[in-house]
């Protein structure tokens, strides 16, 4: 599971403060609120270690089953993290298989000091499985919203620094090569990359230490980017706004606004634009609320109460009960409607749910969407989006 306590040049936030040093110390002493998903995902990382566990270590089934309810028990669970942990579960056993006769070294939720290359660096990899000549480092994510690719990922990365130098007792210079895997089922499965030792080395040497000594003093230049999304810092920090507001002035495309119409190609540069400051005036607006609430004044702003719902007083079993002895009738009370397919799913898990109900249903080709190019998704062609929706496998 994800450690409760945070070194300050954390693995986890270390495209932050690789690209942006100084913001380390700048949210040092800001407020980190945890979301639901958050949660979520700690419940995901526990069941995951439970099932690799069992495979890797004596666990009789009463224990497993006993400690699989206390986690299934927990208010955020629902039945998709049992096909997600299990993917999870099948990547292990299949880096584990293909070490051939040889039976790899496999450990959990191990924690790794990359403090050689770090300040006071540390972490906790979700599983390293090794064997000479290779040691695999993989990182489990149950977030579905942002996609984490492998290739050059700075916290899998240090993760495996820190793992070379945790169990370089026992394998000394045998390791030679790194694979690193991030298991991410809610967002499009496994993704995979290989680096050499020296290659993740001359990195660390090159890139990180120096970036980590400006980081640790809160020194460097300020430099905003999408690694601004998880700073605590993000909705106070004067130069995400300088750059959100000399955003919203300069030439669209390099090309100033001569025309009554703008061009397509300057269109494309103000949705861009207009997505990012959308973003930042989000958490400008939150932390704003947060701060009012707390007492302090925002300057031209007030919070005050918005639109009330109504409810049924005591609850709607009694205020039911109440109203059919007055003569309404309970088919008022009470609507019948078919639940949807994700509904459904979801309550019976994915794999039920394939077995059960698979033949039963159709996908109906999605809603266009507007989304910048390097989104990995083929292009929408209204030709065969037609086409999909008429045969049976579309």
């Amino acid at each position: 599971m994800p450690p409760s306590d945070h070194a300050l040049l954390g693995a986890s936030s270390s495209k932050r403060w690789l690209n942006c040093p100084p913001s380390a110390r700048l949210g040092e002493g800001l407020p980190d609120t945890p979301s639901g998903y958050a949660a979520a995902g700690t419940l995901a990382h526990a069941i995951a270690e439970l099932k690799v566990r069992k495979y890797i270590e004596p666990m009789s089934t009463r224990s497993y089953n006993s400690q699989m309810k206390k986690l299934k028990a927990d208010e955020h669970y629902d039945k998709g993290m049992d096909a997600a942990t299990d993917a999870y579960l099948e990547h292990i056993k299949a880096l584990a298989m293909s070490y051939g006769a040889v039976q790899p070294f496999i450990v959990l939720e191990t924690k790794v000091d990359f403090s050689d290359y770090v300040p006071e660096g540390f972490g906790t990899a979700d599983c390293i499985v090794a064997a000479p000549p290779r040691m695999c480092v993989v990182d489990y994510k149950n977030g579905a919203g942002v996609l984490v690719e492998a290739e050059n990922n700075a916290q899998m990365m240090l993760y495996a620094l820190g793992a070379l130098k945790t169990y370089y007792p026992i394998y000394g210079d045998s390791i030679q090569e790194i694979h690193l895997s991030i298991v991410q089922p809610n967002a499009g499965g496994i993704r995979e990359w290989n680096t050499t030792v020296e290659a993740l080395r001359k990195w660390g040497e090159t890139v990180v230490k120096p970036a980590a000594a400006l980081a640790w003093e809160g020194k460097g230049d300020f430099a905003p980017g999408d690694w601004c999304r998880f700073c605590r810092a993000r909705a106070q920090c004067s130069a995400r706004a300088r750059q959100m507001l000399e955003l919203s002035e300069a030439p669209v495309a390099g090309q100033p606004f001569d025309g009554a119409l703008y061009t397509d190609e300057q269109l494309g540069g103000i949705l861009t634009r207009g997505r990012a400051l959308a973003a930042w005036i989000k958490d400008v607006e939150t932390y704003a609320l947060s701060a009012a609430l707390s007492g302090r004044q925002i300057g031209g702003y007030k919070v005050v109460e918005g639109r009330g719902s109504r409810d049924w007083a005591g609850g709607a079993d009694a205020a039911f009960a109440q109203l059919q002895s007055r003569g309404v009738a309970e088919a008022m009370l009470y609507e019948r409607k078919p639940v949807s397919v994700a509904a459904l799913e979801k309550s019976m898990g994915k794999k039920e749910f394939a077995d059960t109900a698979g033949d039963l249903v159709i996908k109906q080709p999605g809603k266009p969407a507007l989304v910048p190019e390097s989104d990995p998704r083929k292009p929408y062609t209204p030709a065969e989006a037609a086409f999909e929706a008429v045969t049976p496998d579309g």
